[in-house]
């Protein structure tokens, strides 16, 4: 009996752990970017010169987004990140959270920000 009590111990004390990693995505995400395009649906891929605007996200290492239209801020919010596993089971995936409503997965690979969710994505580029 003994020992049945001491294994559920472990096995709560193992499952009520969990790891903190929204320091680690947030601080990558901290700069100023810069809209490339934005693909999906039926218009395919459009970006600043079919649109005939600009798109800068500043994300602040106070956890905050700020989303400027042509140098307008448009909207903004506090936010955080978590990581979550991949609909199969096999991965996982970068999630924004905001605290506006919504979430999106991100990746980042190099100066390159993927933002977005299965049926339209965006592409930035890191200039700060």
């Amino acid at each position: 009996m003994k020992k049945l009590i001491f294994l559920l111990l472990i096995f709560m004390f193992c499952c009520g752990c969990e790891k903190d990693n929204s320091m680690r995505y947030s601080s990558s995400l901290i700069g100023r970017w810069s809209w490339l395009r934005t693909c999906g649906g039926f218009a395919g891929c459009l970006g600043p010169k079919e649109e005939h605007i600009t798109i800068t996200l500043v994300i602040t290492n106070d956890s905050i987004y700020y989303d400027y239209v042509n140098d307008t801020l448009r909207l903004s919010s506090r936010f955080h990140t978590y990581e979550s596993i991949t609909a199969d089971g096999n991965g996982t995936l970068n999630v924004i959270k905001y605290d506006t409503g919504g979430e999106e997965n991100f990746s980042i690979v190099h100066d390159t920000l993927a933002i977005g969710d299965n049926l339209f994505g965006s592409i930035y580029k890191r200039t700060k």
